[in-house]
């Protein structure tokens, strides 16, 4: 029996002391509990699923804590677990774990394996109280993710998806305030979804590079794209993809989610301007999107957008072309929105002809919680009539349209190829 196994190897001696006689020692692990909730076997079990993912998270790269951790069992009304940390008498820092628990199950296991991520995390951004100063949004985005590498079941990874994707306005730079916010909270946790497209798209070693980021930025509020940046990845594009495949659940265990992305407005014919309302204007890294239906479509027009952002942060948009929509969309294309520094930019999609549906997505750059408003407006482009010169036998298109059309001459030049569809 595994939990046998482990308890049968001893440990060093963790550098705080327990604080019950009841405890059972494992390579990485003792866990002490108290008898009113647990006993032996329950201890033996949760050693187990500590040592199990300790060595998953391990295997992958991620660096452990050069300390023996402490699991406490300790009875509770409602259930979960905490890791903080402690110094040591030699003046290191050793994780401790604590599960709350009401009576022992099955269920733990995610918690416990949960729990254990915190631990790694902590050896990069060193102690509790540095990891949820800097980022606890992504202290516990992360956790959800990696996780999901050790219990091999993506239930409550998708859970947590649903709660990012219900408010994607919400600022991702939450303090540690979110902790008393229960109709937040999901929402960091939610945050597993982009460490996912990260290591779909850049692999585990880009995650692991973001934490290794954080060791120089101890106890500081830690800016996303500082750490995309840091992990080299040009953060412009890295976000338009990541945007694009949020639309379509073009990453993985997302396919499966049954609610696709919160939709400002579904517009039904062009041309068309709107912004958002102020209760969800996009907070710092936050995101808005509109949704342009393909019956709004001609053959042979282009659609185009224009948006004005809040000229204090700078913004990043892109404008998606998909098949189909909600759960069931495929990511065709997208463009990037050409920005100015007074936050305002424009793309265009080629023959928006009504086989396709299009996506427009923006998000400002910003460390803060702060709301910033925008205003879009789109049309489908009709090339001007042109008309003869008398005396010249030369053309002209007027000079009304000339600036869409350098405009568009920009948008053209930094245009993006198509990217892949999901293969499945």
């Amino acid at each position: 029996m595994l939990s046998l196994l482990l308890a049968s190897a001893i440990a060093g001696v963790p550098c705080i002391p327990l604080t019950t006689e009841n405890y059972l020692e494992g390579e990485h692990f003792w866990v002490q509990w108290e008898t009113s909730v647990a006993d032996a076997e329950h201890a033996a079990d949760v050693l187990a699923w500590a040592e199990a993912s300790y060595q998953t998270y391990a295997d992958l790269g991620w660096q452990p804590s050069d300390e023996t951790v402490i699991i406490r069992i300790q009875p509770s009304p409602s259930a979960g677990g905490l890791t903080t940390t402690s110094e040591c008498d030699s003046g290191g820092v050793t994780p401790v774990i604590t599960l709350f628990v009401t009576t022992m199950n099955q269920s733990d296991v995610n918690v416990v394996m949960h729990e254990v991520v915190h631990t790694f995390e902590y050896s990069y951004s060193g102690t509790y109280l540095d990891g949820i100063t800097s980022w606890s949004w992504w202290l516990e985005g992360t956790a959800v993710w990696l996780t999901n590498h050790a219990d091999n079941d993506p239930f409550v990874w998708r859970y947590y998806a649903y709660a990012y994707l219900e408010i994607p306005w919400t600022g991702v730079h939450q303090t540690a305030l979110v902790y008393s916010q229960p109709d937040l909270l999901p929402f960091i946790y939610g945050t597993t979804l982009l460490a996912q497209y990260i290591e779909d798209q850049h692999g585990m070693e880009a995650v692991i590079s973001t934490w290794e980021y954080s060791r120089d930025h101890r106890g500081d509020p830690i800016y996303l794209p500082d750490a995309i940046t840091a992990a080299g990845i040009d953060f412009e594009p890295f976000w338009q993809d990541y945007m694009a495949r949020l639309v379509t659940l073009d990453i993985t265990y997302a396919d499966e989610l049954l609610t696709p992305i919160f939709v400002e407005d579904h517009i039904s014919q062009l041309p068309s301007t709107g912004a958002p309302r102020t209760s969800r204007q996009p907070q710092g890294m936050g995101m808005s999107v509109v949704h342009f239906r393909a019956d709004v479509g001609e053959v042979g027009k282009p659609l185009q957008v224009t948006f004005e952002g809040d000229p204090d942060v700078p913004w990043i948009g892109v404008l998606v072309r998909t098949k189909g929509v909600g759960v069931n969309a495929k990511l065709e294309e997208w463009v990037p929105l050409v920005m100015e520094p007074d936050g305002n930019g424009a793309a265009s999609l080629d023959n928006f002809d009504g086989s396709h549906h299009a996506y427009l997505m923006v998000s400002p750059q910003d460390l803060s919680l702060e709301p910033h408003d925008y205003v879009w407006s789109a049309e489908l482009f009709t090339a001007p009539v042109e008309e003869e010169k008398a005396g010249c036998g030369c053309q002209s298109t007027g000079t009304a349209s000339a600036g869409w059309l350098s405009l568009l001459a920009l948008v053209a030049f930094r245009r993006r190829g198509t990217h892949r569809t999901r293969v499945r």
